[in-house]
């Protein structure tokens, strides 16, 4: 067979203004003698192709234009596509059957009566005059009109693959199987990256495979999946779909929902219909899914507020709930929700499989990363993956497209560039979806122990305990240890607890939460133990996290010292509800793991509950900074201040006993103030600032004090 090499850039037919145009026609430069006029199959250079007859045209053009009438079963367009190679075909008249697959729309499923003796003959009075080959797929305005998307020609015993011919009047045209076409939310997803969906996907297979079962009458084949906003519900959807060719009818809020009462109701009553009219009157053999986007929109949970809006949602909801009852056998209803617990609990009792969708774990995160930077031509070294999946907790796919988006748009901007620089820029610029959609502040801390002066038993003592877990968990997991859930820091105040806290945090990888009885306290009853109910949950999301409690004796009390009334009885309901979180935490790896660090300056005022192992696992006391601690951190305040050669820091650190670290803090900062009062010229701060400051500053702190919290320490030796 002659194939024709060729390379024109290729348009439409209709972008021709003759008023005699044939369909099925292929127009070439006259200059392009080696084709002869006939039956073709033009190959673009996509790789599809279309049935032509080729006719070299007169003019000044330099391109081809062809109908795209029957092509191949890859998407069709001719724009921005050269015509590469005409492969010529033989016509054949000999036939006794032809086979297709038609793919019909839901606007036909509308009409009042549809069977297959119709359908059939619409097909064949449309196809009687074109040219086909075996697998080729015709589509044109006029068959959509009629409520058909294609027509598929599967099969056409006889003929060779370098064959074309025509249906005649007697041949036998079999509709094999009627189809839907995908619907519109669906085909537009983005490229599917199978990380973290594994699992969901093999869950809906199962419920795929029980519809179709000889018992599935007694099981209703519903499915909710869930999962937080982003993370690709409908992009697994779109995937399963195809993946089994089912036939999908899609409902969203925003193309049900309407203005006036009923017309909402009477939109779900027609799409279910159509859905069972299909079933019955086409008969297809795929199976057929009722897809449901944003349930918890259609069904939500109703309040006493709004009378005229929950009437509606009742109305609605009621509506939907009798059409999932009245499911016939053989269709399956799924349904997505980013909030499930904003359900209402009728709607979650009638899809009785729920499929969760996990946040990615951190290697979850490399690989998707990856495949993103990959598909966009980033190139990323290891290093950089292993940082950016090690600092994207809470991230869902969303947001990780969102971060190279933000990536690419900085590259555009940029014209010498580090990439590497850039993804470290983002991602500190970058707050995952799930952080931001509440009132919990989630951050990333910067700074770790380097930052804190001295206290090297008090690290050593976090290292072993907390961060040796974390880095080396087959190591813990040799020993059977598990674990901390909580750490609870007492000590002096203005002893670094809470930057003790924020360092660990650093130093461990883990996102951070803070939050302090100011925060928790609202003056409605339930407010409080909602707000921490909410942070635990964040801190799930965001899981690796550190959740840090400030001041924890003034957010719970001892409950034998709490009066029985009033500001008692809330810290009472959040003890309760932070026990509750606290024995909740699932642990079992570093990356799903929450730890809970608590300050006080006052560990008698803490209730016992708390303070038992599995709770605050370790009682760890920060003391007051001993004369090494305080020579380390003037060391540390002499980096940011410029101390005179006079001023001797191990003299200053002898004569501070008692001096908390605000304190230290607070004297280099009188001292500059000094030298500044001293002279406004004054470069450097000298010793006899010091001493002044020194003669008229005293410690915040007093030895029984110290003594104190040592005797306190001493009682959980």
């Amino acid at each position: 067979m002659h194939h024709n090499q060729l390379d024109f850039p290729a348009f439409p037919l209709s972008l021709l203004d003759d008023s005699d145009l044939q369909p099925q026609r292929c127009y070439i430069p006259l200059e392009q003698d080696s084709t002869g006029t006939g039956w073709y199959r033009c190959h673009l250079s996509d790789g599809s192709y279309a049935v032509c007859w080729v006719t070299p045209r007169a003019g000044s053009e330099t391109c081809c234009f062809l109908d795209g009438i029957v092509t191949s079963l890859t998407p069709f367009c001719p724009t921005n596509q050269r015509l590469v190679l005409v492969e010529p075909l033989k016509l054949v008249s000999s036939l006794q059957r032809i086979s297709c697959v038609v793919t019909v729309t839901p606007e036909l499923l509308q009409r009042p009566l549809v069977s297959l003796e119709d359908l059939e003959d619409d097909v064949r009075v449309f196809l009687r005059h074109l040219k086909l080959t075996k697998g080729c797929s015709v589509q044109h305005r006029r068959l959509e009109q009629l409520g058909i998307a294609s027509v598929q020609i599967s099969d056409a015993p006889g003929v060779a693959d370098d064959e074309c011919f025509e249906i005649a009047q007697d041949v036998k045209l079999l509709l094999v199987d009627i189809r839907l076409g995908t619907p519109f939310p669906l085909d537009l997803t983005s490229k599917y990256l199978p990380q973290s969906f594994e699992q969901p996907m093999q869950h809906l297979k199962q419920l795929l495979e029980t519809s179709k079962s000889s018992f599935s009458h007694r099981f209703p084949t519903t499915a909710l999946v869930a999962g937080p906003v982003g993370c690709g519900k409908s992009r697994l959807l779109s995937e399963f779909l195809r993946r089994h060719s089912c036939n999908c009818f899609c409902i969203t809020a925003s193309q049900v929902l309407r203005s006036y009462p009923g017309e909402t109701e009477e939109e779900l009553r027609r799409i279910f219909q159509a859905a069972e009219t299909f079933k019955e009157q086409l008969r297809p053999l795929l199976p057929i899914v009722i897809l449901i986007e944003d349930l918890e929109l259609l069904c939500p949970l109703t309040g006493v507020a709004d009378t005229k809006n929950s009437s509606n949602s009742l109305r609605i909801s009621a509506q939907l709930y009798k059409l999932l009852d009245a499911l016939p056998q053989g269709i399956i209803c799924l349904a997505t929700s980013g909030l499930p617990d904003s359900l209402h609990e009728h709607a979650r009792r009638r899809f009785v499989r729920e499929v969760a969708i996990d946040m990615p774990s951190e290697e979850q995160r490399r690989q998707l990363v990856e495949h993103l930077c990959q598909d966009n031509g980033l190139k990323i070294s290891e290093t950089s993956l292993d940082h950016i999946a090690r600092n994207t907790q809470g991230y869902v796919i969303a947001d990780l497209t969102l971060l190279l988006r933000r990536v690419q748009q900085q590259l555009l901007a940029k014209d010498n560039f580090n990439l590497e620089q850039i993804f470290h820029q983002t991602l500190l610029q970058t707050q995952p979806s799930a952080s931001r959609s509440t009132d919990v502040r989630v951050s990333k801390m910067m700074a770790g122990f380097e930052v804190i002066g001295g206290m090297e038993a008090l690290k050593r003592t976090l290292q072993v305990s907390v961060l040796a877990g974390l880095r080396q968990s087959a190591a813990f997991a040799r020993f059977g240890l598990s674990l901390p859930k909580g750490v609870l820091l007492y000590g002096p105040p203005g002893c670094a607890k809470t930057t003790v806290a924020k360092c660990l945090a650093k130093e461990a990888d883990m996102t951070f939460i803070a939050t302090s009885a100011a925060e928790v306290y609202s003056p409605y009853v339930g407010c409080a133990e909602r707000f921490i109910s909410r942070i635990f949950d964040t801190a799930r999301k965001n899981a690796p996290c550190l959740i840090f409690l400030d001041e924890i004796d003034s957010l719970v009390g001892r409950r034998t010292v709490s009066s029985g009334g009033g500001g008692g009885q809330v810290q009472l309901r959040i003890l309760s509800t932070l026990l509750t979180e606290m024995d909740g935490i699932v642990g079992g790896g570093s990356q799903q793991h929450i730890l809970v660090v608590a300050a006080t300056n006052r560990p008698d005022m803490i209730d016992d509950a708390l303070m038992r192992p599995g709770r605050f696992d370790k009682l760890i006391h920060v003391p007051a900074p001993d004369e090494e601690s305080r020579l380390a951190l003037l060391k540390l305040h002499s980096q940011r201040m410029p101390f005179h050669n006079n001023v001797v820091l191990e003299e200053i650190a002898a004569r501070t006993e008692r001096y908390s670290g605000a304190d230290m803090c607070n004297l280099c900062n009188e001292a500059a103030i000094e030298a500044f009062q001293r002279d406004f010229e004054a470069t450097e701060i000298e010793l006899k600032d010091f001493e002044k400051v020194l003669a008229k500053q005293k410690s915040s702190l007093t030895q029984s004090q110290i003594d104190g919290y040592y005797k306190f320490a001493h009682r959980f030796l």
